[in-house]
């Protein structure tokens, strides 16, 4: 696996940020993979994800490009949003056909906690033609089961007092279509950080406002936080389990 590190996807690009990563695997690539990284909008970067990116190219064989975007502290959304939809067109338009003869494959769109969010809502922004899949890994699908928990992180989030304008804006569920792209979302129901209900409920909706249904890989593992990567692992690794729930989705999506 090679590395090509710090990639500027914008030109607006300043400094350290919106840059990316790019992760080449040893033999012929499957497909390709956007990376997202979590924190709740406002802290942690591209490197708090790299076990994950590392899995997708190395174990799926998909050129990743794993992401930063700027945060809430900076700029307040949708400028994380949009981010990462930049960084998706850059992917596509200009990174990929230097890999791949022909058109480029579709990409798997792919986040963790807040990073799930930034996932649903890029992929599901993008052209259905241009995305394979998305995949939240713990992530606040719905919004509104956090925001009763955590009313802060969206004053973070927004900058303002939130409104309905403001979270419907930045809900996954505002995107949805019956022709979106296939979605996994993985949670534990102990999780810590994000409700366990903020993807039940995504689902839920998902099923009865838009007549999707969502594939899912829920479970009851308990330790701290997410309870998603594995101890002790440098870079953070995913517990195999979820691991083998994404190669199962993933192998059953269309490139």
């Amino acid at each position: 696996m090679k590395i090509i590190r710090d990639i500027r996807y914008s030109p607006k690009s300043v400094g350290g940020s919106r840059l990316g990563d790019l992760y080449l695997p040893e033999t012929a690539a499957a497909g390709a993979a956007l990376a997202i990284h979590g924190g709740g909008w406002s802290a942690l970067n591209r490197r708090s994800f790299a076990g994950g990116a590392e899995f997708l190219c190395r174990d799926l064989g998909l050129v990743t490009f794993n992401i930063e975007y700027r945060l809430v502290g900076e700029t307040p959304w949708p400028a994380c949003g949009d981010d990462c939809l930049e960084a998706a067109n850059y992917f596509l338009k200009e990174l990929l056909p230097q890999y791949f003869s022909g058109k480029p494959p579709r990409i798997l769109v792919v986040g963790g906690s807040a990073g799930g969010q930034l996932a649903l809502v890029t992929g599901l922004r993008l052209p259905a033609d241009e995305v394979s899949g998305i995949v939240s890994i713990s992530g606040i699908d719905a919004l509104e089961p956090d925001f009763k928990l955590r009313p802060d992180r969206y004053r973070g989030l927004f900058g303002a007092e939130p409104t309905e304008e403001l979270i419907a804006e930045a809900s996954p569920m505002t995107y949805l279509t019956p022709d979106s792209p296939p979605i996994l979302c993985t949670h534990t129901r102990y999780d810590e950080v994000v409700p366990f209900a903020s993807a039940e409920e995504f689902l839920r909706r998902a099923k009865e406002e838009k007549g999707v249904t969502v594939q899912s890989y829920f479970y009851d593992r308990r330790n701290d936080g997410h309870c998603i990567w594995i101890p002790g692992s440098d870079p953070h690794r995913l517990y195999p389990d979820i691991e083998d729930a994404i190669s199962r989705f993933t192998a059953g999506c269309a490139r």
